[in-house]
C-alpha cells in the first residue's frame, strides 16, 4: 500500500518540496484566525474585523491568476522573488499600519501573496514520472488537510505564549520562509518561461475542458460551505451545536485517509471516470446525511463525505496537470485557489439563505448534494471532450519549442 508512496519520496527534491509546501499552507488557516482576533483586538468590533478578513480572502482570490501568469511568462523564481519582497512590505504595512488603515492593509496582503502553491502544484510533472503523479497530488492534497486541520489548532496555543498580533507575524514568518526555500529549490531553479506571444487575456478558462474541472472544483467546495451550515443546524436539532466541530473534523479525517488511499494504489479507471463515480457517490452519501436519525449516523456518514471527497480532490488538480495547455502550467492552479474560494462563499451563502432558525439542515444537505450531481454531469461532459494527444510530429511541426502545448487541444 505505501510502495507508491515510498518511490515518491525517493524522487529528488520530493522532500523538499513537501516540506515547503507545509510551511506556505499552513499560514493560511493559522493566519485566518489570527488576524481575526488581532483585528478585534485593534478594532473593538467583530463587523469590522469581518471586513479585514473579507478584504484579505477577496483580495487573495481575485489576485492569485496574475501571480500564476506572472509565473508562468517569466519563470517562477523572478516572480516568486518578486511576491516574496511585496509580501513582506505588506505584512510590515499590517502589523503597524493604524486601525484605519488595517481593511486596505489586509487586501494589500492578500494581493501580494505568493504564488508558491500554484507553483508547487505546477511543479509536480516535472520533478517526478507520470507514474508517481496521483501519488503526488494525493500528498499535496493531504497536506493541505492536515494545514486545516492543525492550524486553527496551533493559533489559541501560540497565543498563550505570544499577543494575536504576533500569531499573525508567525504565519507570515512561514509563508515568507516557505517562499524562499522554494526558491532554492532544483525544480524552480530549472524552470523556464513560457515562450513570448503565447498568453491569452482569459489564460487556461479558453480551454474548454480545463474551465469544467474548474468549474467541477468550485461544486465541490460549494458542497463543503453547504456542509459547514447543514452541519450546525444538524448538531443543534441533535441537542448541541458545538458538536458540528466534531462533524467537520471527522469531514477532514475522513478526506485524509481518502486522499491517503487514493494515492496508494493504481485505479483500473480513468481519472474523469473515478472524478463521476466519486461525485455521485458523494451525492448519495449527503442525500443519507439530511434524513438522519441520529447524531451518530451522521457523524458515520460525514466521514464517508470525507472518504469520497479527498480522493476528489486530489484528482482534480491531477487532471488539470494532465489536461491543461502547458504554458497555463502554473496560472491554472492559481485559477484552482479561486473557483474553489468562490464555490465555498457561495455555497456558504446559498446554504445560509435556505437554512432557518429551527431547520433540521436537510435542505442544505440536498443543495449540497445537487452541486455534487452537477460535478457528476459536468466531468462526464469533460471526459466527452478528452481527445488522443497529438503525435510528436504534430507537435513539432506546431511548436518546436521544449515548452510545446501538446494538450493545447484535448
Amino acid at each position: 500500500m505505501f510502495a507508491p508512496y515510498r518511490r515518491l519520496l525517493a524522487q529528488p527534491g520530493v522532500p523538499h518540496l513537501l516540506v515547503t509546501g507545509l510551511l506556505v499552507k499552513l499560514g493560511t488557516p493559522v493566519l485566518s484566525l489570527a488576524l481575526l482576533l488581532a483585528a478585534v483586538d485593534r478594532l473593538g468590533s467583530y463587523a469590522t474585523a469581518g471586513l479585514v478578513l473579507t478584504g484579505h480572502a477577496l483580495a487573495l482570490a481575485l489576485c492569485a491568476p496574475l501571480g500564476g501568469r506572472l509565473a508562468d511568462r517569466y519563470g517562477p523564481r523572478p516572480a516568486l522573488t518578486g511576491y516574496l519582497a511585496a509580501h513582506a512590505l505588506a505584512y510590515a504595512l499590517l502589523l503597524l499600519a493604524p486601525p484605519a488603515l488595517m481593511i486596505g492593509a489586509a487586501a494589500l496582503l492578500g494581493a501580494t501573496t505568493p504564488p508558491a502553491g500554484s507553483v508547487i502544484r505546477g511543479a509536480w510533472p516535472r520533478l517526478v514520472p507520470a507514474s508517481s503523479l496521483p501519488a503526488a497530488y494525493a500528498v499535496d492534497n493531504a497536506v493541505n488537510e492536515l494545514t486545516f486541520i492543525a492550524g486553527p489548532l496551533l493559533v489559541p496555543v501560540l497565543t498563550l505564549v505570544v499577543p494575536a498580533r504576533g500569531v499573525v507575524t508567525a504565519a507570515g514568518a512561514a509563508v515568507l520562509l516557505g517562499t524562499a526555500l522554494l526558491l532554492a529549490s532544483s525544480v524552480v531553479r530549472q524552470a523556464a518561461p513560457t515562450p513570448p506571444g503565447r498568453l491569452r487575456l482569459a489564460g487556461p478558462l479558453t480551454h474548454r475542458r480545463t474551465l469544467l474541472l474548474l468549474t467541477i472544483a468550485a461544486f465541490g467546495t460549494f458542497t463543503f460551505g453547504c456542509l459547514r451550515i447543514a452541519t450546525v443546524a444538524s448538531a443543534t436539532t441533535f441537542g448541541s451545536a458545538s458538536s458540528a466541530g466534531v462533524l467537520m473534523g471527522l469531514l477532514s479525517a475522513g478526506a485524509l485517509l481518502g486522499t491517503l488511499g487514493y494515492g496508494a494504489r493504481a485505479w483500473p479507471l480513468t481519472g474523469g471516470r473515478l472524478l463521476v463515480l466519486l461525485s455521485l457517490a458523494e451525492a448519495a452519501i449527503l442525500l443519507g446525511g439530511g434524513w438522519a436519525p441520529g447524531f451518530g449516523t451522521l457523524a458515520v456518514l460525514i466521514a464517508l463525505v470525507g472518504l469520497v471527497t479527498g480522493p476528489r480532490d486530489a484528482v482534480v488538480p491531477a487532471l488539470l496537470a494532465d489536461h491543461t495547455p502547458a504554458r497555463y502550467r502554473t496560472e491554472v492552479f492559481a485559477w484552482l485557489n479561486t473557483f474553489m474560494w468562490a464555490g465555498y462563499g457561495l455555497g456558504t451563502a446559498v446554504a445560509g439563505r435556505l437554512t432557518g432558525p429551527h431547520d433540521t439542515g436537510a435542505t442544505a444537505f440536498g443543495a449540497a448534494a445537487a452541486a455534487a450531481v452537477a460535478g457528476a454531469v459536468l466531468a462526464a461532459v469533460a471526459g466527452r471532450l478528452a481527445s488522443p494527444l497529438p503525435t510528436p510530429a504534430a507537435v513539432s511541426a506546431e511548436d518546436p519549442s521544449p515548452e510545446s502545448d501538446h494538450l493545447a487541444d484535448n
